[in-house]
C-alpha cells in the first residue's frame, strides 16, 4: 500500500482527500486482482521452429519489432508444443560472444541451442497482480500465455503491463513522484 501524508489546504479538504486515495488504491489493488493477463494488451506470439538460426530470429526481431521469439515444435505430433523462448537478452548473450572472439559460428548455431527452456508461463485466466508478481521475482520482460494444452496463445510483457496500469490507474500512476519512498533531504516549497 502506498503511504502519503495528507496535507490541510485550510478548507476541511482532508478527510475527504484521504477518503478518495483510499477508494484510488481499494480500486487498484482489486481491478489488479480480478483482471485477467488477457486485458493487459498482450502480443501476438512471434514463432520460430528449433531448427531457425540465432541470426535468422535476430533478424526476426527486427522485421516484427519484438523482443521475444517462442520456439515451438515443427512435428505434427506435437503441433506446436512450446519448447523454449529467445528473448533479446538471449540475443545480446549471443552478440557479446561473437564479437568477443569466443564463438564465431554461434549465429549460424540452431536457436534451439541457447533458447531457454526451463519457462515460466501464464494461463489465460492467470491475474494481473500474479504476472507482475511472477514477473518481478523472476526477473522476466516477457512471459508467455498458454492454453489448457500447453500450446502458447499470447505473450506478455512489462510494455502490455505497464499500458495497461497506465490506462486503468492515471490518477495513481501519474501523481506518483518519481521515487515514492524517498524522503527529501531539504524542505519543498517556498
Amino acid at each position: 500500500m502506498v503511504a502519503f501524508v495528507p496535507r490541510d489546504d485550510r478548507r476541511g479538504n482532508v478527510r475527504r482527500d484521504l477518503k478518495n486515495r483510499v477508494g484510488l488504491e481499494v480500486s487498484f489493488q482489486l481491478s489488479l486482482s480480478t483482471e485477467s493477463v488477457s486485458s493487459a494488451y498482450p502480443d501476438e506470439p512471434t514463432f520460430v521452429t528449433p531448427s531457425a538460426t540465432v541470426g535468422e530470429v535476430i533478424r526476426l526481431f527486427g522485421a516484427q519489432q519484438t523482443g521475444s521469439v517462442l520456439v515451438c515444435s515443427d512435428n505434427a505430433s506435437d503441433s506446436g508444443q512450446l519448447l523454449g523462448i529467445f528473448t533479446e537478452r538471449d540475443a545480446l548473450k549471443c552478440m557479446a560472444a561473437v564479437s568477443s572472439g569466443e564463438q564465431p559460428e554461434l549465429m549460424a548455431q540452431p536457436v534451439s541451442d541457447v533458447m531457454s527452456s526451463e519457462l515460466t508461463t501464464l494461463q489465460a485466466d492467470t491475474t494481473v497482480s500474479e504476472a507482475i508478481k511472477l514477473m518481478s521475482q523472476g526477473g522476466y520482460r516477457h512471459l508467455p500465455i498458454v492454453a489448457e494444452d500447453g500450446r502458447p496463445v499470447g505473450m506478455e510483457n512489462v510494455y502490455g503491463i505497464v499500458h495497461y496500469l497506465v490506462d486503468h490507474f492515471p490518477q495513481t500512476i501519474y501523481n506518483l513522484p518519481p521515487n515514492p519512498r524517498a524522503i527529501p533531504s531539504e524542505r519543498e516549497g517556498a
